[in-house]
């Protein structure tokens, strides 16, 4: 996997912390040399290291849904109240990215609606009326 200046940056993170987290997720070893990025390990937690990259830089495109998470053995999904969601993510991720670090996961909301044309995702008076969303967890 080859990357440009700024997207390296963002997949290696904050001293080294999307790299790492990426790692103790997939069970790979990921590594950066010059531009490409390096993936170690068995087959199948190599493909998991490649395959949470590309959610990772999806999210910045917009929403991102994994078809087919209920038949994986690496994903747990929690329906989340959209009241609790600001709670549950905290100021700019800090409290998922906490949970994150504590327990060697990667997690993000999925967002299937908005995929399939329907915006980038609930604005806050949707949020305010009830409802859920899906927070995938691996």
């Amino acid at each position: 996997m080859t990357f440009q200046d700024d997207e390296l940056s963002y997949a290696l993170g904050k001293q080294g912390g999307t790299r790492k987290k990426l790692e103790r997720a997939s069970g790979a070893v990921v590594q950066y040399v010059g531009q490409n990025a390096l993936f170690s390990g068995e087959k199948s937690l190599r493909r998991k290291a490649k395959e949470y990259m590309k959610w990772l830089f999806n999210q910045l495109e917009g929403p991102v849904y994994v078809d087919g998470w209920e038949d994986r053995d690496d994903c747990t999904v929690v329906d989340v109240p959209s009241e609790c969601i600001g709670y549950v993510t905290g100021a700019r991720r800090a409290a998922l990215g906490n949970m994150e670090e504590e327990w060697g996961t990667l997690m993000f909301f999925m967002n299937k609606e908005a995929m399939n044309g329907g915006g980038k995702g609930r604005d806050r008076s949707d949020r305010s009326r009830g409802g859920s969303e899906q927070l995938a967890i691996f």
